[in-house]
């Protein structure tokens, strides 16, 4: 399963790395490309995962989740 999260802050790789590592901490997400350009972080899901946390972990690293497809 694939989650596109789009996220309002990004302006450097320092913020992609920031968003990479904090959903990388998720259990159950495989992998993460952060689009720092198209504001976008795109994860591959091992199991379901509420949308919930994602907006939690991307506020907790400092930014705002503005859509989740």
């Amino acid at each position: 399963m694939t989650k596109k999260i789009y996220i309002k802050g990004m302006t450097c790789d320092h913020c992609v790395r920031r968003v990479e590592n904090s959903l990388k901490a998720i259990e159950g997400i495989t992998s993460v490309k952060v689009d720092l350009q198209g504001k976008v972080a795109t994860v591959e899901l091992s199991k379901d995962i509420k949308d919930d946390e994602f907006v939690r972990t991307i506020d907790d690293a400092g930014y705002e989740v503005t859509k989740i497809e």
